[in-house]
């Protein structure tokens, strides 16, 4: 049977998922501003490797699959706590689903950029 969610912390609760995204967004703001840039912001958060200037368009594409992956599993951990009743943090399963998404979209858009300039070179031999 489920419990009665009571955040831990009830002066740190957001209670407005507005506010939350505002927040997010003016910590990468912030962190931008001190010169973070957003791979090692990643990295960081993901607990992967960052991604070094000299690396292979592969290993970038790997890591960017490794990190998205990742985020998708945090993702549904804490949707799974949620669910389950054993965490109230419904900012933080907001969070991590924006950050999952985010991810999977940025990997959509450089598959779509390799789609199309693998069509460029095909259409140039031709």
């Amino acid at each position: 049977m489920r419990g009665t969610c009571v955040p831990q912390h009830p002066e740190f609760a957001l209670t407005d998922s507005i506010a939350a995204i505002g927040q997010a967004s003016h910590a990468v703001q912030s962190a931008r501003a001190v010169g973070v840039d957003a791979v090692s912001l990643s990295a960081s958060t993901s607990g992967t490797a960052p991604i070094l200037p000299g690396d292979s368009l592969l290993a970038r594409v790997q890591s960017g699959l490794e990190q998205a992956r990742v985020l998708g599993a945090d993702a549904e951990r804490a949707t799974a706590m949620v669910r389950s009743g054993a965490s109230c943090d419904v900012e933080g399963v907001l969070l991590a689903t924006r950050k999952a998404d985010a991810a999977f979209q940025m990997l959509q858009a450089v598959r779509n950029a390799m789609l199309e300039a693998y069509a460029q070179v095909r259409d140039m031999r031709g």
